[in-house]
């Protein structure tokens, strides 16, 4: 899984690890949670980092060393009884926003649009919205051509209140199936997206592997 919060260098949240003991009580917790039996309580490594739209839930990263090679997954979680394992798709996202629930602002709705994108992959591949044009993941592995026309077609973030109270409106410049589109997402208040007004910015912009494991359709509610 891509981890969103390493996009971009700037972004200073930091993951906060659980000592053994906690991190075994943290493991023994899942053992009734689909694909969690595979962890040791004592050869696991548990870490974790808030998430500015929940209150209650984290990002937690379970990283288990008794197999070989060793084998790590992100559940969302609220440290107690409630652990949802990121499973490539975007229901465990939508079931922690019902019981979260999500708090969306102006200030953290483009936060929940990384989260999103970097735990739910299109039927093409990785989707990032591009917040940095200088500095768009794996930018140094394209070619000195690719990354100006890059700068040349990035059209910057704006967001805006939806029509519905709690609904936000963000436009800007995605990157999808080696293109530059420039649309914008409506972000609904339980954290439903519609993707609209798409137009192709640039083509044929390829990063060397895409990393990230999940399902997403462009251009549908999803």
């Amino acid at each position: 899984m891509l981890d969103y919060f390493d996009l971009e260098a700037k972004n200073t949240m930091e993951w906060t690890s659980l000592d053994r003991q906690e991190a075994a009580a943290t493991v023994e917790r899942l053992h009734g949670q689909p694909n969690a039996v595979v962890f040791s309580p004592q050869l696991t490594e548990v870490v974790h980092r808030p998430l500015p739209f929940y209150e209650d839930f984290r990002l937690y990263r379970l990283t288990n060393y008794a197999t070989m090679p060793s084998f790590t997954m992100y559940m969302l979680g609220d440290g107690e009884n409630e652990y949802y394992s990121l499973d490539a798709t975007a229901n465990p996202i939508y079931t922690v926003n019902e019981k979260a629930p999500l708090q969306l602002t102006d200030g953290n709705v483009v936060d929940y649009l990384d989260f999103f994108f970097g735990n739910v992959q299109g039927s093409e591949g990785d989707i990032f919205l591009i917040k940095d044009p200088k500095n768009p993941p794996f930018m140094s592995a394209l070619s000195a051509a690719q990354q100006e026309s890059i700068n040349q077609t990035y059209r910057p973030i704006s967001v805006e209140e939806g029509i519905t109270p709690g609904a936000f409106k963000v436009t800007g410049t995605l990157y999808y199936d080696g293109s530059l589109i420039s649309a914008t997402i409506h972000v609904e208040p339980d954290g439903h997206l519609h993707i609209q007004d798409q137009t192709l910015l640039l083509q044929g912009v390829h990063f060397p592997s895409e990393q990230t494991q999940y399902s997403w359709i462009a251009g549908e509610k999803i």
